[in-house]
């Protein structure tokens, strides 16, 4: 007999295990395949779903546990989820899914779960409480699979997942890539329940071909049609009140025409109604040389761009293969910078090279000291107003990942230090996963210095009045029109930059505290004694 109840499917974004650099702006945003796919179930007959983000739980609705997370016992007890389902492509956060799916099969309950991580590594979910990884894009694998797994069917026909069958794991057929997302619905961000987004997710583009070493998104880029992507930004913008957007793409820019006209379509938009908006999108630096393109994406409300500079050193950026080399940078940057572009930088501090260049001669491989000179000149000279420097991240799926396992040098350490903030390898040729993250930190803390609170207050005290209330004003002459610009100027110019560099002091300092009480430097030498006792690979 069919089963005609309803059923639930509460999808489960699990939390940081540390205080860390995406803390903070994690309680304003959320991620967005989680709600593509939530979406997708909603429109299942017979099918209620939510979303909880762990990291984005402010209401005070929400039950908690002792450690101030969802409680999901009361949650299960409030509204019983038939399957659960978790997000599982950021590394450091598999302790806390494995926690999640042990305790939900405790209560009798299914365990799904889709991403990066699982889709590389799903014999290691399977092991830990999760029923069924899907591989890939999932919102029709999802809708497909529900309705077989609470009915107790084959899941054999179902596309594009991992399963056990007695002892056996079983992998079907890979779904076709999507080619086309226009009969996918919009995102329903009021299926996050508790949460409180101010930074709304967007994705135009899935896939990249740009073949990076240390990353494991992969693939012919796939591209919505601009139009849909318009159509969807004004449907937060008139429905949610919604005026900040990050585009996640990987490269904002993979299909240049068409990402010429989403500009103009969005430029109209925002010239028609007057509404402003801010956006960031991730784009790649020698972007910067299509001056049409830049202009054309100043008009679309794009004021920000996240660009993945990686290393200022030339060894480093062949080694992750990124297709340029250092001396073009700072020209590139200096373009963004002339067309008003708010510029976060993304970089990896202590990029591992190759083990037969290892020793290979002097100044092949560069001291710490030299390394975090040229980061600190470099990021100096090139104005960026905020950086983000990390530690190389070995993840599941990726070439360096293979490389570093081939040549012995991979720590055993848990997923939950794999956020960029721990050394997670051998450096080799004399260096120390020590130093390494020391240096981090001296850059990070020379960048994100208390002395951002001077400047703040000097500006505040001499620049806002200069601007805001220059000479030539007069009481008759001022008008509210004159403020508001003024205002906007001033913060642009003088204070944005200051007051975001100085909560990212808070920020690190809150980090550093909470390394300091960790354990980590104790598992760090047993790991470095257990890789020494290693026997070589043959």
């Amino acid at each position: 007999m069919t089963d005609t109840r309803r059923h639930r499917l509460r999808i489960v974004i699990p939390a940081f295990p540390f205080f860390n650099i995406y803390s903070a702006v994690a309680r304003t945003t959320t991620a967005l395949g989680p709600v593509c796919v939530a979406t997708a179930v909603n429109h299942l007959p017979g099918w209620d779903v939510e979303v909880i983000d762990e990291n984005n739980c402010r209401d005070k609705f929400c039950p908690r546990d002792k450690n101030g997370h969802p409680d999901h016992r009361r949650l299960q007890a409030l509204r019983p989820a038939d399957v659960v389902g978790f997000y599982a492509s950021l590394s450091s956060t598999l302790p806390r899914l494995h926690e999640l799916a042990a305790q939900h099969k405790e209560m009798g309950v299914s365990a799904i779960a889709g991403g990066k991580h699982v889709d590389y590594l799903p014999e290691e979910a399977l092991d830990n409480g999760i029923a069924v990884v899907c591989h890939g894009e999932a919102e029709e694998t999802v809708t497909e699979l529900l309705p077989l797994l609470t009915e107790a069917q084959s899941l054999a026909g179902v596309a594009g997942i991992s399963y056990r069958d007695g002892n056996r794991v079983v992998r079907t057929a890979a779904r076709p890539e999507r080619t086309s997302f226009d009969h996918l619905p919009f995102p329903d961000f009021g299926l996050v329940r508790y949460a409180k987004i101010g930074i709304y997710p967007l994705s135009r583009t899935r896939g990249c071909n740009m073949n990076c070493e240390f990353c494991s998104v992969k693939g012919r880029p796939r591209c919505a049609k601009p139009e849909r992507m318009v159509e969807q930004m004004i449907h937060l913008i008139e429905t949610r009140h919604a005026r900040k957007f990050f585009e996640s793409s990987d490269h904002f820019t993979a299909n240049r025409e068409e990402s010429l006209e989403y500009c103009r379509l969005m430029g109209d938009y925002l010239e028609k109604t007057g509404v402003s908006i801010q956006m960031t999108v991730q784009v790649r630096l020698n972007d910067a040389r299509d001056t049409e393109l830049i202009v054309a994406m100043r008009r679309a409300g794009i004021n920000a761009v996240a660009i993945g500079y990686e290393s200022p050193i030339d060894e480093e950026l062949i080694a992750m293969k990124k297709g340029y080399l250092s001396k073009q940078m700072l020209e590139w940057t200096n373009v963004f910078k002339r067309h008003g572009f708010y510029i976060h930088g993304m970089f990896i501090f202590g990029y591992p090279y190759r083990k037969e260049a290892l020793g290979s001669g002097p100044g092949v491989v560069l001291s710490t000291a030299e390394r975090t000179k040229r980061f600190k000149r470099f990021i100096r000279k090139s104005r960026i107003d905020t950086a983000q420097v990390l530690l190389t991240i070995p993840l599941p799926g990726t070439e360096l990942r293979e490389r570093l396992a081939q040549e012995g040098r991979l720590y055993d350490l848990g997923w939950e230090y794999y956020d960029g903030q721990f050394p997670l390898y051998e450096p080799g040729d004399g260096l120390t996963p020590e130093e390494l993250q020391k240096a981090v930190g001296n850059i990070m803390g020379k960048f994100y210095s208390f002395n951002n609170l001077w400047r703040i207050i000097v500006n505040v005290l001499f620049y806002f009045p200069l601007i805001v209330f220059p000479a030539t004003t007069t009481l008759v002459s001022l008008r509210v029109q004159h403020l508001v610009a003024a205002f906007r100027n001033w913060y642009k110019l003088f204070f944005r930059t200051q007051s975001i560099r100085f909560g990212g002091h808070i920020v690190f300092k809150n980090w550093l505290k909470s390394f300091r009480r960790s354990d980590f430097l104790t598992k760090l030498a047993a790991a470095k004694k257990q890789l020494r006792e290693k026997p070589p690979l043959m």
